[in-house]
């Protein structure tokens, strides 16, 4: 196993000892904002981060930015790759490469609300590229725990709890 490989394994093992002993060290609440800059064009603002999505020239945005969907679906890729590599190091296995991919399939109406159109994604798919010289079996196991785990398959996979609000005037 290389250094970084062993860096990530010890890291992951300490926190997970860690909330083991103080389970509430591991509960946390996120705030993202998104503030309309220009057109289509929105801030997005979640701690030190500062991020931005636009549309397609031909939906009346800018083109400037990502999208919301590519942020979306590479939000899963990025938990999958980053999950894969994490359960991998924690196994104890080494690879040459890891890759992940994602496919989404949707069909735009649903977005500018026709009724009979689905404006969500109609099939998502992701693939592991991984070249490694450890067995199959070993990297089955470890992919399946970190499938088992991945917070974004879940959030792509199963419903969540979702409440909305709507605020007249400005945020204060």
């Amino acid at each position: 196993m290389n250094r970084t490989a062993e860096r990530i394994r010890t890291a992951w093992d300490r926190m997970q000892a860690a909330f083991e002993r103080k389970p509430a060290q591991a509960q946390g609440q996120c705030t993202m904002r998104a503030r309309v800059v220009d057109g289509l064009h929105c801030e997005l603002r979640e701690g030190d981060w500062t991020l931005a999505v636009d549309m397609a020239v031909e939906a009346g945005g800018g083109g400037q930015h990502p999208t919301p969907g590519v942020l979306g679906r590479g939000a899963l890729a990025g938990c999958l790759a980053i999950g894969y590599t994490a359960w991998l190091a924690r196994a104890g296995l080494s690879w040459r490469s890891l890759e992940v991919e994602v496919q989404a399939d949707f069909d735009d109406r649903g977005m500018l609300g026709s009724t009979d159109v689905y404006p969500g994604y109609l099939r998502v798919r992701h693939t592991l590229y991984i070249d490694s010289a450890a067995p199959q079996e070993a990297l089955r196991r470890a992919i399946e725990q970190a499938q088992s785990a991945s917070p974004y398959l879940h959030v792509f996979a199963d419903p969540q709890p979702l409440s909305g609000a709507v605020v007249f005037g400005p945020r204060p």
